[in-house]
């Protein structure tokens, strides 16, 4: 809990993590701002701000301010009546507070909020900014800027004697009951099982920024997942949901970018054949299938898709039915880490398949889906049949 030297707490947190740096504040000055940014990396700045022009004329917030965002790289957005203010460093730390970036709260002002590093919280928060970051409407540009700045220039022009008129706010107007954060005080219960299946291994992790329809093409995992040879899938029963993720380095991660509906593995066709293992080498050691379908992969890069590590961090030993049990046992593992080490999948519990949904679903939404009509995605051979089979 921090109730004095905000100014202090927000350098060391922009200097710990440089590399981020999102805000939701209403009010902005430009040499409060200037001190934070210049500690860190300046073009990641996201700015959810007031674009009520009365604020920058009654100088509560500077136009110059977001002008120094715009051209550091930075992108700024506008909320009608906000009132938040929200900091977050990467993702790794937040601050949350009453102080506005003013010379006046950093200094003078009795503030308070509090500060944490804990990967639940700094997710919450994150969901907030992202959610309200979307219905905040289209980023600022210099041109609307300079509009901006000749409508201040006109009204300090104006006859003094002449009662002075109400400026637009330029700001989206945002329903004060917008469901920003989802509570989680109700988990819903699920028919069927839920798995993330893991693609790649620990020595052959991928770049974050490899296209995910790449990884789609080369996998074949619109049509199904793959196994280890001498792995048969037992587990996945018709109508379970799979969520597909690949191993990736720089940090070490494993990003889910997609989902699918699997069907019960069966011994005399769900097997590569020699076709398809001279197309795909490494599907001699990767033979046995889940066949899949109403598949759907987010258009992007890998580091677009949903942290698997956020996921753990947040649910902890609710991450897995193996550690849920073994939590509510008093006994065994619970460390999600250790429980899905060298594993091609695990089976999800209806919080960690609430959390993974969620975030996945508002990535499908924004980034937009993968056509995969498209012939690379086909499979090999002959058309599968209407079970997800191949016509022989």
């Amino acid at each position: 809990m921090i109730s004095e030297a905000w100014e202090r707490e927000l350098l060391a947190a922009r200097r710990a993590h440089p590399s981020g740096l999102r805000i939701v504040c209403p009010f902005v000055k430009a040499t409060a701002l200037q001190r934070i940014v210049r500690e860190g990396t300046a073009k990641n700045i996201e700015l959810i701000t007031r674009f009520d022009l009365n604020c920058f004329d009654q100088g509560v917030s500077d136009i110059a301010a977001l002008r120094a965002v715009l051209a550091a790289g930075g992108k700024v957005r506008g909320v009608r009546g906000l009132h938040a203010k929200l900091y977050l460093f990467g993702n790794a730390s937040v601050i949350a507070t009453s102080a506005n970036v003013t010379e006046a709260a950093m200094r003078r002002n009795h503030e308070f909020g509090f500060a944490a590093g804990d990967p639940a919280i700094v997710s919450t928060c994150g969901d907030y900014f992202e959610r309200l970051w979307k219905l905040a409407g289209a980023d600022l540009t210099p041109v609307k800027l300079k509009e901006w700045e000749k409508i201040l220039e006109a009204r300090r022009v104006a006859n003094p004697g002449k009662p002075k008129q109400s400026l637009p706010d330029f700001g989206a107007k945002v329903p004060a009951d917008s469901p920003f954060v989802t509570s989680t005080a109700a988990t819903p219960s699920f028919a069927n099982q839920a798995f993330v299946k893991f693609s790649g291994t620990g020595d052959n992790k991928a770049s974050r920024d490899l296209r995910t329809d790449d990884v789609v093409a080369e996998s074949g995992a619109n049509w199904a997942f793959t196994y280890p040879s001498a792995i048969h899938p037992r587990q996945v029963k018709d109508g379970d949901v799979l969520y597909l993720g690949r191993l990736v380095h720089s940090p070490d991660d494993l990003m889910i970018f997609g989902k699918a509906i699997g069907r019960e593995h069966r011994d005399d066709v769900d097997v590569a054949s020699r076709a398809e293992i001279a197309l795909r080498p490494w599907k001699q050691n990767w033979a046995n299938y889940v066949r899949v379908h109403d598949t759907r992969f987010l258009d992007g890069t890998l580091d677009d898709g949903v942290s698997f590590r956020a996921m753990m961090a947040a649910m902890k030993s609710d991450s897995f039915a193996s550690t849920q049990r073994n939590a509510a046992a008093g006994r065994g593992n619970i460390d999600p880490m250790i429980a899905y080490n060298r594993k091609p999948g695990m089976v999800l519990t209806d919080r960690s398949r609430a959390w993974i949904d969620e975030r996945l679903e508002d990535k499908l939404r924004t980034l937009g889906e993968l056509d995969l009509s498209k012939k690379r995605f086909a499979p090999p051979g002959l058309p599968l049949g209407k079970l997800g089979y191949p016509q022989h």
